[in-house]
Parts: C-alpha cells; structure tokens; sequence
C-alpha cells in the first residue's frame, strides 16, 4: 500500500470519523445560532464536557493510582496455597509486572471513564449549585436558606454518592485481589497477616471510604427533611427525638473509624475496631430502625395529635409557600338560591359567553367543516377571548396544520419535505353562538381566512411551526410550496421567513443528510443555496431543545395578535428540594409559573418572558443565561391580553389546596374538612371534572374578567363545598380566590345537578327519543357560573347522527335551584325559567318560542312549555280558528277585528 494511498485514506478518514463524533453537536449549534441561543449551547454542553473531565480525572486518578500501587505489590505473590495456585504466572518477573501494570492502568481509565459518563446527565444540578442563591426563608428546623436544600443540596448528595462509590469499589477490589493472591490473610477479626505495605493500602482505602460516609451521614440530617412515612411530610417528633440524635453519633463513630484506620500504620488502633463497629451497627439498628418505631408505636400514635402538631405547623406552612398558595385569598360565600331577572340583566355579557361548546367534539365538527382538505388537520381545541368590535368575547379556536401523514397518492419525498410545508390559517367561533343547524358560528374560516370583523383579521395564516408539526422541511427550494388549494387549482408560495437553518455550502449539506439519515438530501437538485431546512417544528420540541430546564404546560395555544398568529407555552421551574413541603405525585414539591414563551408560528422565533421575577429558581437560570429571559415589557403589543393561567398548575394547586386549605393542625390531622373536585358526566361515564375558562364578573367586582375556575366538593360528597378561581387578566394575573359556601344547608354539585336532570321527566323523555332516532345524545362540560351571589348550571347536549360525525347543539339546560329548563338556547331557557319576567330577552325570540312550542306540540314532541305561554297559544289558537270562520262567512268586519287582536296579543307579547 503506497503512502499516497494511506494518505488520501487519512485525509477522508478523519473528517469522517471527527464528524461522526460531533455531527450533533455542530447541528444542534447551528440550530440554536439561527435562533440566537448559540450562548445556552456552549454553557450547557461546556457544563457536561467539564464534568465529565472533571469526573474522569478524579476517578481516574484514584483508581489507577491503586491498580498500580497492587500492580507493585503483586511482584511478591507466591500462589502456593492460595485460591490461585493453579495459575501459571510468574509475577516477580519485571516483564509480567509491566504488563500487569498496563493491564490494571487500562481496567482503571476504562471504570472511569464508565463512571464519568453518569456526571454527563447531571449538568443541572451542577449548575443551579454553581449559581445558587439564597431564597429568602429559611426552613424551621436547622434555620438553614431554602436556597442551600434547593441549589446546593441535589448536588453535595450526588458527589457524595459517587465519590463513596469510588472509593467503595476501589477497596472491594483491593481487598479481594490481596485476598485471592495470598497476600492478606484474616486470622481473627483483629489480627490480619499481610505485609506493612499492603495492610496500608487496605487501611488507607478504608478510611477514606470511612471519611466519605460520615459525610453522607452529615448530609442526611438534612434529608430527614423530605421524610415521607408518617402524618407529616418532614421530619415529626420521632425523627427529631430519635433519628437526629442518631445520625450525628453515626457521624460520629464513621469518624472515628476513618481516624482509626488513618492512624494504624503509627499507632496499632486494631484491637478498638470491633467496639467501635459493635456500637455503630447497634446505632444502625436501635436508634434508626428498633427504636424510633418503638417511640413511634407507644408513644407518638396514643398522643400524636399532641406531639406532631408543631411539626404539622411547619408542614403546613411550608407547602403553601412552595406551592404559591400561602396569599389565597378565601372569601365567604352566601350561595343563597335567590338569583333574579335583575341579576341575569346585569350580568348578560357573562351569559353571553357561557361557554356551550365541549372541545372535545367540537374537534369532530373543526374537521369535518373546515379541514378542507385530507393534507390539513385540526389537533386540538383553545379557548382565549378576544375583543370583537369594541365587546370581549370568549371564543374557541384551531390551527388548520399541515397533517402527519400525507394521503397516500401525495406520499412521495418532494412532497413530504418540500411542497406540504405548512399549515394555514385557523377556524375561530364564540363559546355560545350556533346557527340554526346547531353548528358554531365561525367568525374566522375558509382558504384563504374569511373573518366577520377586522379585529380579527389574518395577514400571514402560514403555520411553518405548530403544535403537532413533526419531520423536517425543506423550504424555499426549487419546488413551490402549497400555499392553500383555490377552486380547482392551488396557490402556490416560496417561504421568505428567517425561520430554519440555510444551506450555505455542501458541507452543511453533508451534515443534514448525515444527521437526519435522509441521502436524498444530497441527491436532490431541487435544494438551492438560499433555501433552509426546518427541523425540530413543534411548539415543545423547539422549547425543550433550548431550554431542557424548564418543564413544559401540556397545553401550548393558539393566539391571534395584530394578525399575525403565536403560539404561547406556559413554563414551570420546579423541585424536589422545599423543605417540608409536600410532594405532588412523587414528582416536585415546588413550582413556579415564571415564564411565557411565544412562539411565532411563521418564523419560528422562541422568546422568553418573565412574569415571576421572584421565582429564585428562575433568578439561578437568569444569571446563568444572562440574555434568554426578556422583561415582560418587551412583550408584543397586546399579546398581555391573552395570557391564560395554566390549567395544568391549577389542577396542582387545586389538589395541593383541598388539603393544605385546613391550617388549623387538628382539622388537617383530622382531615376534617378535605375537599376534592367533583365528578361530572360524559358519554355515558362518570369523569373527574376539569377546570374550566370562563369570563365571567366575580362577586363585588364590577370588571368582567377571563379566569380558570372549579367547583369543589367535600371528599366522598356530592354537595359544592367552595369554588376557585384564578385570575387572567394583566391587572390581576396569578391571584388566586376560594369562594367558601355555607356548611350548614344543601348547594348543589355537579353530580347531582347531573341527577337532577337524569330524574327530569320531560328532558330524559326527549333525550330517550332522540336516541332511538338513529342518533347519539352526549351531554357536554357541565358549567358551573357564579353569578352574584348565587350559581347558574348550564349543560349543552349534542346530536350526532348515525354516520355523521358533526356534533350539533341541539339544546341547552339550565338549573336554577330546584328549577331545571332545556330549551335550544341559554335564552330561551333562562325565558322558560323566569316567564315574562325575562324582559331582557328580545320580543322576536319569545315569538320564535312560543311558534317551536306550538309545533312541537302539535307533533307529539315533548318540550317543557310555560303554563302562561300555553295559556297565551290557548288563546292565539282560538283566535286563529275565528278568523278562519270569518273569513269562510265574508264577515269582513269581524275578521278585521279578530286580526287587530291577534296583532295586539302577539305585540304585547
């Protein structure tokens, strides 16, 4: 092989195997460079790299430091009558020594490097230690910062954990290589034969491990903390009388043995180490096992009310500070049953956005109505307000996004990589409004958007980034995008967006096909210098790649603003480290929502916002990524206005709340007052009921306000025992309220609202009778709306006919009390509840009413009518018959009379 040959080999060998090596790193470079984050990149990855260095020197330097010192000292081994006697190797030989030494310097740097790849994934911990700050509180039994357990805790206990296992390993090696070798002999459990030098090195690697775990157990004190097993989370009475006391003397004894074995190769200290072993597994087993269960079972449980309550206090104080529940504001709540006209009057823009439509088959209708075409899907549902021609109006919405999976006619690489690249536009209908099929009303829809007001006009309804995009694109090539079908043809775009990574050069394009194990990228000649890939497309892919720190809301949603559309993702900082606080699922015991990240849906720009500048969790990430977090003030103009309070953080809070609302020690010991969210039904199923976005104007607060609210029930009750809410808007965002309602008389939940329509004659009948008909009734959310200072139940009920999946809303119940109507509207059955009171209702819809009653009677269908309004169609029939009959006599005359009057009865009316 001639050295031109090996040196062109070398020459394509190296690059290759250089980029196999860092391909993903310089890819995920790239990404985050066009994004402008390239600064996370190299703290996080430069983070990783350290540690692992770091990690692989210290644990390379101990391991072959002691692999090669028992190298040496396995030159005098004499196999006779050792375990290896049969082995035929001749270890005082310099040549076999060498290779010995070779062979232990390799099996170390090989450990090493095994264990120095578990520092890889703890770059995390190492920072927030790095950076840690003091929180501001300090815990109530060591009086410690609450920032030392959150930042610098996680971290002491991971190299803690480590470093004893190194040295740990290490000593177990030696001992039995020195064991197997003859060269270390146990005579009794104080008197060992081996030479000075190996009883040294034993010695040595014991005390260290022996030092190591004294400060694990220096650590655990602390740990105690976060106990779990008993009525506190922390540490109660047994932990602190027993336990504590305990691990200090461990401590201390841990010392003592490590200064034992220090010592020895000066002062002959063997003869204690049975004593000191004696009394440390005694400890072990009396003070943190026999012992504290013995307190625990005839001491603390006949008096534990007693003896736990201060550190009930401490519990109960501490987890509603870490879950941001200490500044609820509870307030009493009358509930009475009392709801007027007047009450209804003054509050109709709340009622007008009740919301009817359920999302979870409002999706059916979105799809069958408006996707439009087989290569377009709608994912999930949103619900946001918007401001419609000077009113706020909640509404509900979807992006039209590009599907997974292409028909299987269009299923071709072109295709799927460069011409299906987006999705467009959004469908958008209020909560309430349907039109006279039961469909929502779309106030935005079609290709390209058709939208019923300026204020919500599209400029740019492209989606290059949505909530479900998957794969990678190829944008601005040679092939045309589908832009939006038109008729019979298509309109066609090219991308002129910053969004992607451009392909400058054919490295860059090597790169690509390499990484994304796609070699039609190099063979195309369709990809031009300006066009770019787009990879990594879904709202929380993209954040997750940039911030791996943050954990994510499961709901990112759909915004309009100034006619271009967002996405907004709500984030959370977290921990398992709050003292005393208590878990939520074995997951955290701390939680923040600091961030909102927008997402444009066209450009793919990920901007973060602070809205907690308190958070200190998120203070460590700010100082450490000084030019990823944005003020809240450089915030698109308008985007404030909808913002949302994340329902996954509410359903913690909820959950944390129905326990920790009980701060009296003997109530929460009791669990006298425990409260839970109530079940409601859907299709045919008894589910947990979610909480639900409303706009809607609490008790004395004259604003109308878009708010996350849910009722709750007592544990195992069906009755409404509070309500919470938590508020939206700029002003307000983030308060939390607790409507407490009267213990003393009935307030109905939704559970048995749910019964009490079940039991309606009238409305089960016509439910019945639909369902025979070749069609599916599903009854949707049930909501509960406070109004003054009483609640008004609403619940939608849907058709979907055989075959047909677009769910109609048919009807509509509304409970008042022990009053129940269900009419096709919200108005008509508050009109059905309240008669002619109801004046607020236009004269057309009792009119509309009164004729639907008039048929319905007539065809046998069983819609619930108002005494008064039967007794008015009595009359209006009667009337009717007159003028036929004076009509057939040509009393003219009279029938002008008769039609005056039935003018007259109608106007009135």
């Amino acid at each position: 092989m001639s050295p031109r040959f090996i040196r062109l080999f070398l020459l394509i060998a190296i690059p290759l195997i250089l980029l196999s090596i860092s391909s993903t790193w310089i890819f995920e470079l790239m990404w985050l460079n066009e994004l402008g984050y390239s600064q996370i990149f190299w703290t996080l990855r430069g983070t990783q790299v350290i540690l692992t260095i770091g990690a692989f020197l210290i644990a390379a330097t101990y391991f072959v430091t002691n692999f090669r010192y028992l190298a040496s000292q396995l030159k005098y081994v004499n196999l006779n009558a050792t375990p290896l006697q049969g082995v035929n190797i001749n270890f005082s030989s310099d040549f076999t020594n060498k290779r010995m030494k070779q062979f232990f310097t390799l099996a170390g740097l090989v450990i090493a490097l095994l264990f120095a790849f578990s520092f890889y994934i703890r770059w995390d911990e190492s920072l927030r230690f790095i950076s840690g700050i003091e929180f501001g509180e300090v815990d109530p039994l060591f009086g410690k910062d609450i920032g030392f357990y959150m930042f610098d805790l996680p971290f002491l206990n991971v190299l803690q954990g480590s470093l004893v296992s190194i040295s740990f390993l290490t000593l177990a090696i030696l001992a039995l290589a020195y064991v197997f070798t003859g060269e270390f002999k146990v005579q009794s459990f104080t008197n060992f034969d081996a030479r000075d030098k190996v009883l040294n090195h034993i010695a040595v690697n014991a005390g260290i491990w022996l030092l190591l775990l004294a400060w694990g157990f220096f650590l655990d004190r602390y740990e105690l903390l976060f106990k779990a097993d008993g009525i506190v989370f922390g540490a109660g009475y047994t932990d602190v009388l027993i336990q504590l006391p305990s691990i200090w003397i461990l401590f201390i004894l841990s010392l003592l043995l490590s200064l034992i074995f220090f010592l020895n190769r000066w002062i002959k200290l063997t003869k204690y180490i049975p004593a000191v072993l004696a009394l440390f597994f005694a400890v072990m087993v009396l003070g943190r096992v026999l012992i504290p269960s013995f307190v625990q079972q005839f001491s603390v449980e006949p008096n534990e009310l007693e003896l736990e309550t201060p550190y009930l206090e401490k519990n109960i104080d501490m987890t509603r500070l870490a879950y941001n529940l200490d500044d609820v504001q509870e307030i009493e709540y009358e509930a009475d049953d009392t709801l007027g006209i007047t009450d209804i009057r003054n509050n109709q823009d709340a009622v007008d956005n009740i919301r009817l439509w359920d999302p979870r088959l409002l999706i059916g209708t979105y799809k069958q109505l408006q996707e439009i075409r087989s290569y377009y899907e709608f994912y999930t549902v949103d619900n946001d307000r918007y401001t419609v021609d000077g009113d706020v109006k909640q509404m509900m919405l979807s992006a039209r996004e590009i599907a997974r999976d292409l028909p299987s006619q269009s299923d071709t690489w072109v295709n799927r990589h460069m011409q299906y690249t987006h999705g467009y536009g959004m469908v958008m209908s209020p909560v309430t409004e349907t039109n006279s099929q039961g469909e929502p009303i779309l106030m935005v829809r079609n290709l390209p958007p058709v939208y019923e007001s300026d204020d919500l006009s599209v400029e740019n309804p492209a989606i290059y980034y949505g909530e479900n995009s998957s794969g990678y694109y190829i944008v601005n090539s040679g092939v045309e995008e589908l832009h939006y079908p038109e008729g019979d043809e298509n309109v066609y775009i090219h991308y002129d967006g910053t969004g992607g990574i451009p392909f400058n050069n054919i490295f860059r394009k090597l790169l690509f096909a390499w990484e994304l194990s796609d070699i039609n990228i190099l063979l195309s000649d369709y990809i031009q210098d300006d066009s770019r890939l787009q990879t990594w497309r879904s709202v929380q892919e993209r954040i997750n790649k940039i911030t791996p720190f943050l954990q994510l809301d499961s709901d990112p949603y759909l915004v309009l603003n100034n006619g271009k559309l967002y996405w907004i993702q709500d984030a959370y900082t977290t921990s398992s480290y709050f003292p005393y606080s208590e878990q939520y699922e074995g997951q955290y015991n701390y939680i923040r929502n600091s961030v909102k990240i927008v997402i444009d849906a066209y450009e793919g720009s990920v901007d973060y916002y602070v809205i907690d500048e308190e958070d200190p969790v998120l203070k460590v990430y700010d100082s450490l990524f000084p030019d990823l977090f944005k003020p809240i003030s450089d915030l698109p103009d308008g985007m404030e206005n909808h913002f949302r309070y994340p329902q996954d953080l509410f359903e913690v809070q909820i959950k944390t709340y129905s326990r920790y609302h009980m701060t009296a020690p003997q109530v929460f010991y009791n669990q006298e007052d425990l409260w839970t969210r109530p079940n409601e039904k859907y299709g045919g199923q008894q589910l947990i009921m979610e909480p639900y976005y409303v706009l809607a104007r609490l008790p004395d607060d004259p604003n109308l306000e878009f708010m996350l609210i849910s009722p709750l029930t007592p544990e195992n009750r069906d009755n409404m025992i509070s309500w919470m809410a938590a508020k939206s808007d700029a002003a307000n965002y983030g308060d939390l309220i607790v409507y407490k309602l009267p213990k003393e008389r009935l307030i109905y939940g939704p559970a048995q609202i749910e019964a009490r329509i079940d039991q309606d004659p009238e409305i089960s009948r016509q439910i019945a009778l639909w369902d025979q008909r070749g069609s599916r009734v599903i009854r949707g959310n049930l909501m509960v709306i406070p109004i003054e200072n009483s609640f008004l139940y609403v619940e939608p009920v849907f058709l979907l006919a055989e075959g047909v999946d677009i769910p109609q809303l048919q009807r509509v119940i509304v409970a008042l009390g022990d009053d129940i109507a269900m009419q096709p509207t919200i108005e008509e059955a508050i009109f059905d509840l309240f008669g002619q009171d109801a004046d607020f209702i236009v004269p057309e819809t009792a009119t509309e009413l009164a004729q639907r009653q008039i048929a319905a009677q007539a065809s046998g269908d069983s819609l619930m009518i108002d005494p008064q309004i039967a007794e008015q169609l009595d009359e209006i029939r009667s009337i009717w018959a007159d003028l036929r009959t004076a009509l057939e006599d040509g009393d003219y005359a009279r029938y002008g009379e008769l039609l005056n009057e039935l003018d007259g009865l109608i106007n009135d009316n």
